[in-house]
């Protein structure tokens, strides 16, 4: 048996990262590992977002975490990045996964699947494997209306798992069931994480308690299932600094993960 917290991972981004960006006003002190256990969640993915980033150091900040992730964005250029991940989960044995975000996104040429073939995703799968590691990508609602879909599914084919993400909160609050049941039938095969904004991008605009509240009662559902296999709250810099106003979302998150975190799955 597992508890509820188990399956919820946060999306880490460095400190302040997201700091006036996407209408985003308040500074945020929440390093990755402190918000994965303010946020309620007991797994993290590193996500450097550009930034520099010493990765032994991060994945020693986060050793005591129950699983990690390490974003592996821009292998086509830098396949180091996929090599060192392998590397240091022989020293850190929590490191379970790499993951490529943005990968379906026309927005992001420079990261995106037009960089890449099928066969040289399942290389880098296969040096994941090898190192006991899976292979994951990100999948938001609005790459179903940019790509087309053969494109999407000769890709899909190569990953371990698929996270799905709604960009807009107006797509959460209307088409919730209907991009769920698109993913799940997309992805039959494959893990499935949820993932969660705490913030509405999409909108550059604070998210809703009503609609993350929603969401996670949703993944809920879902986990207890076994349709899905958890979470992923975004993010721990969108946790507003002491003596700044918290955002109501994120408090509603944390609030909702201190009520359900410990119930019993299944």
């Amino acid at each position: 048996m597992s508890k509820l917290r188990e399956h919820f991972w946060i999306w880490g981004h460095p400190t302040n990262s997201l700091y006036e960006k996407f209408g985003i006003k308040k500074e945020s002190a929440m390093p990755p590992v402190e918000g994965t256990y303010y946020l309620g969640a007991t797994n993290t993915f590193l996500v450097p977002m550009d930034l520099p980033c010493d990765r032994r150091h991060e994945s020693e900040l986060a050793k005591d975490v129950a699983n990690v992730g390490w974003s592996i964005n821009y292998a086509w250029e830098h396949p180091e990045h996929v090599t060192e991940v392998c590397e240091l989960s022989k020293t850190y044995k929590n490191i379970c996964r790499g993951i490529f975000d943005d990968f379906f996104s026309p927005s992001n040429p420079t990261n995106n699947f037009t960089n890449y073939t099928p066969e040289l995703i399942a290389k880098y799968r296969e040096e994941l494997h090898a190192a006991g590691l899976e292979l994951w990508v990100v999948l938001y609602t609005e790459n179903f209306r940019q790509n087309d879909m053969e494109v999407i599914k000769s890709f899909l084919n190569e990953f371990d798992g698929v996270s799905l993400w709604f960009w807009n909160e107006k797509e959460v609050l209307e088409d919730y069931d209907k991009y769920i049941d698109l993913y799940l039938d997309l992805t039959k095969g494959k893990k499935h994480l949820v993932g969660c904004y705490l913030y509405d991008f999409g909108a550059a605009s604070p998210a809703t308690a009503k609609a993350v509240v929603y969401q996670l009662e949703r993944a809920q559902e879902m986990i207890n299932k076994g349709a899905i296999d958890g979470v992923i709250l975004h993010t721990n810099a969108v946790v507003a600094k002491e003596g700044e106003e918290p955002y109501e979302a994120v408090e509603a998150g944390v609030a909702w993960m201190k009520e359900h975190g410990d119930e019993i799955v299944g």
